[in-house]
């Protein structure tokens, strides 16, 4: 997840540094009558670097919030299952001893003839 929130940053600020070069139209260098300086270009990518980053963190959040909540819901759906064939043994285990109760029974009957 680190290497994906980097890589996003990284194309972030290339996408920044490609569209930096115009703005709105106009040459980044004399825009409405004034230079911009590299200052200003540094600042504003900086800034938009770290809006880009508070981006990837909210994802981020987002992702691991989901995976979480995945975990529960398997962990629920796999205690749900193991509850069920913990019943499907104990009904399994009471069937043959009843049938083997039967079986002593009728062969006990069977001796006493």
């Amino acid at each position: 997840m680190n290497k994906l929130a980097q890589m996003a940053l990284v194309a972030s600020a290339l996408t920044f540094a490609a569209c930096n070069n115009e703005m709105d139209g106009h040459d980044a260098h004399d825009h409405d009558g004034h230079d911009h300086t590299v200052g200003e270009q540094v600042d504003a990518a900086l800034d938009s670097l770290e809006q880009a980053g508070d981006s990837i963190g909210a994802i981020g959040a987002e992702i691991k919030d989901g995976v979480k909540a995945g975990i529960e819901r398997a962990k629920e759906e796999v205690t749900e299952a193991s509850k069920a064939a913990a019943q499907d043994v104990k009904d399994a285990a009471k069937k043959v001893s009843r049938e083997v109760s039967e079986a002593a029974e009728d062969v006990k009957n069977d001796l006493k003839k």
